[in-house]
């Protein structure tokens, strides 16, 4: 439990404490364990919680469900539809739905089990391309033509990007990525953030952790859908020599001191922000705010502190995201 000097009580506008805590929801019939954290009035000892919190808490248990029955997760239902140059609403027909249903799908609402494997189904072409086909008579001519010529136009096969294979390499969307999507523009974008100015290998895992984390704990997803490792000195990306060292505009230097060797990388550009959402930007502006005067040592002490390092660097382990919601920062 720690004091949380931002919020303050909605009871008495006193000091709160913010408590984290597991707990049993259930959701279309079947029972999860979901992660969370609230306040607690130290005034009253009433609890209490925010609408961000809240959200948190359902998207922990939405995608928990998602991993559990091979659903696809929204941007994952926007890429089908866009690796077949169709819009919402021609997609949306082909399978039946409603002419809204799609866009709810790609906007976060969770498909029906029997929906969320038809989507998934559409990942093969040739499944999108016997739909159409066996659909012909829905449609006319013009439409069913233009519709056809789109799929065959598409790719044989839904396959990660090269740089994503790379950056991602065994991952799987679970909580030891945090739910997140594989993008690796915004891995590269993150980094440079974080390197406009030169930074050391070490203080740039550590930044990285904390943002990722720190963004999971207030929106229930990671920003890079990196997995992270606890090691000696705290966590780090799991292989980040190689998620590094694969970034374009991205300068690696070292600098031999006696028998140690030190790694600073630096961007040679300035980040794209574009490709973050605004709550990703305030969690990254967070991170640098709070962590970007410390000096290596420091930071490194910092991440000693924490439970998801605490836990796991013994064995080395990877730290699921569920150890976000006891950051002490």
């Amino acid at each position: 439990m720690m004091e949380n000097r931002e919020i303050k009580s909605p009871f008495t506008g006193g000091p709160v404490k913010e408590m984290f805590q597991v707990e049993t929801m259930s959701f279309r019939g079947e029972e999860y364990l979901v992660h969370g954290w609230y306040f607690i009035c130290e005034d009253t000892g009433r609890k209490f919680s925010t609408g961000e919190q809240d959200n948190a808490t359902l998207n922990d248990l939405y995608a928990q469900y998602r991993v559990k029955h091979n659903i696809p997760f929204p941007d994952e239902i926007a890429s089908i539809r866009k690796r077949y140059g169709l819009n919402q609403s021609q997609i949306g027909k082909l399978l039946g739905f409603g002419v809204n249903q799609w866009a709810k799908y790609e906007n976060g609402q969770v498909p029906s089990e029997s929906n969320g494997r038809l989507i998934g189904a559409l990942r093969r072409k040739s499944v999108a391309l016997s739909l159409v086909q066996d659909l012909r008579s829905i449609y006319e001519e013009d439409e069913y033509m233009k519709i056809l010529n789109a799929i065959q136009a598409s790719p044989d096969q839904d396959i990660m990007p090269d740089q994503d294979s790379i950056l991602y390499r065994g991952t799987s969307r679970s909580i030891e990525n945090g739910f997140g999507e594989f993008h690796h523009q915004k891995v590269e974008e993150m980094v440079k953030f974080f390197a406009t100015k030169g930074i050391g290998v070490t203080k740039l895992n550590k930044k990285m952790f904390y943002a990722d984390f720190l963004h999971f704990k207030h929106y229930g997803i990671s920003i890079s859908g990196l997995r992270y490792q606890a090691i000696h000195y705290g966590p780090v990306p799991v292989h980040y020599a190689t998620v590094y060292d694969n970034i374009p505009g991205l300068e690696r230097h070292v600098q031999v001191e006696g028998e140690n060797e030190r790694i600073t990388y630096e961007s040679t550009t300035e980040p794209n922000l574009s490709v973050f959402s605004p709550h990703e930007i305030a969690s990254l502006e967070t991170v640098e705010k709070l962590l970007g005067n410390l000096s290596t040592r420091e930071i490194v002490e910092l991440s000693h502190k924490e439970t998801a390092w605490q836990e796991h660097y013994e064995q080395m382990d990877i730290i699921p995201y569920s150890e976000a919601y006891q950051l002490n920062i």
